[in-house]
């Protein structure tokens, strides 16, 4: 049998936070749960009163009947108006008066006017009873009798009814914004990630890709019979395809690189020679660490590899003739890398000039630095110099935030 996972308990949990209570087992009607102590009253307690001159507040069996039968009927408008049904059965009988108290108390919660009517209540109920034979326990007991039974039960039965919804709703409400937070979590977690691997896609095949298509440019225009200039031009777009599907197969695969195989600060030199290669003059400068500092962590060797790697990608795309330093720093106050090209025509050649059409450019490059960059708790600049080329200058806290 296959096994829940966590997410699955997670969503059953909170389904069941915000299910309903089950209600009970007989679920009546409205209108029927309404009018049944009305019914009662009217059908079993009338009776009684109107035979029975004990049964009632007065001495006189049919104005205990009348008295019973107006609670009755009172009790019909319990749920529209409580503390006028409440009101009026102060006049009526027990049972009347304690169905009024109960659902003041489920409907209003401790307010003033229940407070007054409870008072007022208990009172009624010890009208019938003289207060001055009280002598034996039997007696006193039957003095607090009704007090108790028909007024302080009711009340305290409604307001545990009335607290107890309050704390349902409010269980309801408080997992209903849980919920929804917990979806927009997801949802920013989803759309980080989705950011995330826009960005490695776009590192990764601009860079490779660029490379290859001035590969493929330097071989159109090689002179026929210089067929070792061909071989050596097609073996580099060959590497580069290959390197590019690797990368990408690590990135479909697994997402992220395993640490020993992502590109780090090692790998810097070898990307350098790449856009040499590819006609673009390079210079890397790399620095430190110095002795008593720490080794950059593996996210932020990924993460200058791939600013390195991109900022080389738009010099070969808006400045194909110039000249382009490269410096990596590891200082006490973190990894400082710089990007730097002179500008595009410092030679004497416009950029775009060489073997083929302009490289597209997709305008995500700065914006994906800057994030790489954010992520680390790091910072990132970029813009032109006064001399009229570009510079990307970066700092990368020496480990992960």
């Amino acid at each position: 049998m296959r096994q829940p996972t966590d997410q699955q308990a997670a969503d059953q949990q909170a389904a069941d936070l915000t299910a309903p209570l089950p209600g009970p087992l007989l679920s009546l009607p409205r209108p029927v749960r309404t009018l049944t102590p009305t019914a009662v009253v009217l059908l079993v307690l009338v009776p009684l009163a109107a035979h029975d001159p004990d049964f009632g507040p007065t001495a006189s069996p049919q104005v205990n009947a009348g008295l019973m039968a107006f609670g009755a009927l009172a009790l019909a408008f319990r749920r529209r108006q409580p503390v006028a049904v409440a009101v009026a059965t102060l006049i009526s009988g027990q049972l009347p008066l304690a169905v009024a108290l109960h659902g003041l108390a489920v409907r209003r919660g401790a307010t003033v006017p229940l407070y007054v009517l409870a008072v007022l209540a208990e009172l009624r109920l010890f009208v019938p009873f003289d207060l001055g034979d009280v002598s034996t326990p039997s007696a006193l007991a039957n003095l607090v009798e009704d007090p108790l039974v028909f007024g302080a039960v009711p009340l305290a039965l409604g307001l545990t009814a009335h607290q107890r919804a309050r704390t349902v709703s409010m269980l309801a409400e408080r997992n209903r914004l849980l919920l929804e937070a917990r979806v927009h979590a997801e949802e920013r977690a989803v759309a980080a990630e989705r950011a995330r691997l826009a960005r490695e896609m776009h590192d990764v095949v601009s860079n490779r890709v660029s490379l290859i298509t001035l590969h493929a440019g330097a071989g159109q225009v090689a002179q026929a019979d210089d067929p070792a200039a061909v071989r050596e031009t097609l073996g580099l777009i060959r590497t580069l395809g290959l390197q590019a599907l690797t990368e990408l197969r690590g990135l479909l695969g697994v997402l992220t690189p395993a640490s020993d195989q992502a590109p780090s600060l090692r790998g810097l030199p070898t990307l350098v020679e790449e856009s040499r290669q590819a006609g673009l003059a390079v210079g890397l400068t790399l620095t430190g660490p110095d002795d008593g500092l720490p080794v950059p962590g593996p996210a932020v060797q990924y993460a200058a590899y791939r600013i390195v790697q991109e900022a080389l990608t738009n010099a070969h795309k808006h400045a194909p003739a110039a000249e382009v330093a490269v410096t990596v720093e590891v200082a006490p106050d973190g990894l400082r890398l710089a990007v730097v090209n002179s500008p595009a025509g410092a030679d004497g050649t416009e950029a775009g000039d060489g073997t083929g059409p302009g490289l597209p450019s997709g305008g995500r490059g700065l914006d994906g630095m800057r994030a790489r960059a954010d992520d680390l708790g790091g910072t990132l600049d970029a813009g032109p110099t006064p001399e009229g080329g570009f510079a990307v200058r970066a700092r990368l806290p020496l480990s992960a935030v």
